[in-house]
């Protein structure tokens, strides 16, 4: 008998070859050590970083990247770190679009493309649940709800906004608990909006937090407002552990100190990491991770070796 959990989008949808200009990826084998800096031996410290960033994690590790104000680099920050753990771990990443506004993840990462959302994912759930009472319980029954790109999944968001907005709190838990049965590593590209329900839902299971700024003083100020909220949600522990990520979206900071934006976050949170602007990022379209400038990526790097740091506390 045939089960009911198949992809209405077979036929429509085609996922990205895992096939580039260098030969086919085996999603078995992760790629060569630390390719941006080059054929010559890495370094001691490259080789101490690449060493925390394959850190094991012994369980589903969850981490949720936000900001109330948009267009800060939250979704590049959200795909460059998912690109980064998949291409320097053996195992399983995926970033999912938790944008209740017709989120561009999936965009940035696959390019324009009909494709299953989140709320094809939960539907495939529950209809197999009617079946065997247990729901999507293979990999690959997950797996055909999804894109990928390289080595990284991809849950792409409803981009009909009717339909988007009733996906609340239950949904998104049900959404995590899917991905949590088939994945590693969780990253979840959240909205601007604090107060959405499906919100409530991400930080309910959220491991590590991620804010992301900019180096102006509206977005700086605006990330402090988000940590405030998460704080009045009742978890002081995801503020006090969070990491502040301030993307540079042009060349240099203009009218604002620098150093003295650094020290302002140290005093809220655990850590703040400075990416540097990268000229083919911030034109906003499809991410091509061997085109990102190398300091850029070892910036990104250093972000994944930060938070595989704390696999090791997630019991």
């Amino acid at each position: 008998m045939s089960l009911p959990a198949v992809n209405p989008y077979a036929g429509h949808y085609q996922q990205p070859s895992a096939t580039t200009d260098r030969g086919a990826v085996d999603p078995g084998r992760r790629p060569g050590l630390l390719r941006l800096v080059g054929r010559g031996k890495a370094s001691d410290l490259e080789q101490q970083r690449l060493t925390r960033l394959q850190a094991p994690v012994s369980r589903p590790y969850r981490i949720s990247v936000t900001s109330i104000k948009g267009g800060v680099g939250k979704t590049t920050t959200s795909a460059m770190l998912g690109l980064t753990f998949a291409r320097y771990r053996d195992d399983r990443t995926i970033v999912m679009d938790a944008n209740p506004h017709a989120g561009t993840l999936a965009d940035r990462l696959l390019g324009e493309r009909v494709m299953p959302t989140v709320r094809d994912l939960v539907s495939a759930e529950q209809r197999m649940r009617a079946v065997n009472g247990r729901g999507l319980t293979e990999p690959a029954q997950i797996h055909q709800y999804l894109g990928r790109t390289d080595r990284l999944m991809v849950a792409a968001s409803e981009q009909n906004p009717d339909i988007s907005e009733s996906f609340d709190e239950g949904d998104y838990l049900r959404t995590q608990d899917i991905l949590a049965r088939a994945f590693d590593i969780i990253i979840t590209d959240s909205g601007t909006g604090m107060k959405h329900s499906g919100m409530r839902g991400t930080l309910a299971v959220t491991d590590r937090l991620i804010v992301v700024a900019a180096p102006r003083f509206d977005a700086a100020r605006r990330a402090v407002k988000t940590l405030d909220e998460v704080y009045a949600q009742g978890y002081p522990e995801l503020v006090k552990n969070a990491v502040v990520v301030i993307t540079m979206d042009t060349p240099k900071a203009v009218g604002i100190n620098f150093d003295t934006l650094v020290q302002y976050f140290q005093q809220l949170c655990t850590t703040v990491v400075q990416i540097p602007y990268d000229r083919l990022l911030y034109a906003g379209g499809t991410i091509d991770y061997d085109r990102v400038s190398p300091d850029t990526c070892g910036a990104y790097m250093d972000l994944a070796a930060f938070l595989a740091d704390g696999f090791s506390g997630a019991s």
